[in-house]
């Protein structure tokens, strides 16, 4: 990616900050949602990020361990953990320690643990199930293929993006497109709450 295009995408991607998941999902012909099993952990979570993907074993964070030198310093960390609700992926010590790496969170096709602290941390992170029980650390894993999550495709470097909703993907090659028409559908919205308050 050369400079002039990483400076589009850094636009684009303030202009999505400013959209919902479900305008996005709109835009998108509602085709894009993840599906409504994995949910923000703490309520207000959000995050527009491009996701560094995982393919790990079933209860196993390993890679995610690893993926916290490797993945970049505003990324999100996607997980395909095969739906896994019986050992948590992601707790508060790996929470803190993406936090300091800049990440912007995770989505865990699995079960993550240590909510309230990961509130309080304020890093965004969506999962299917929330459990005490940890995690193995065995691998084994793969980083940066393209992954399922919950009924989505995701590839290294499309757009996750996150609310109280939950989560919707953006094809990479398709963001500006998505985000203009996102625009459009948020403007109309807009417009129709402003008629049905002066009625």
């Amino acid at each position: 990616m050369d400079v002039e295009e990483h400076d589009d995408v850094d636009a684009l991607l303030e202009r999505l900050r400013t959209l919902p998941a479900a305008n996005v999902g709109d835009a998108m012909q509602r085709l894009s949602a993840v599906d409504s099993g994995i949910r923000p952990v703490w309520s207000g979570a959000r995050l527009v990020a491009p996701a560094f993907t995982i393919l790990t074993r079933s209860g196993d964070n390993l890679a995610i361990h690893e993926a916290l030198a490797l993945a970049q310093p505003g990324d999100v960390v996607v997980v395909n953990g095969f739906g896994d609700v019986t050992r948590a992926l992601v707790g508060e010590l790996v929470a803190g320690r993406a936090l300091a790496r800049g990440l912007a969170g995770f989505v865990i096709d699995g079960a993550v643990r240590d909510v309230a602290a990961i509130k309080e941390l304020g890093l965004p992170v969506f999962a299917r199930a929330v459990t005490p029980a940890g995690p193995y650390k065995m691998g084994p894993f793969r980083h940066q293929v393209p992954i399922a999550l919950g009924g989505q495709c995701v590839l290294p470097g499309d757009i996750v993006v996150g609310d109280d909703d939950g989560v919707v993907v953006i094809a990479r090659s398709q963001l500006g497109t998505v985000v203009v028409a996102a625009e459009e559908i948020r403007d109309v919205e807009t417009g129709k709450r402003r008629a049905i308050s002066r009625s």
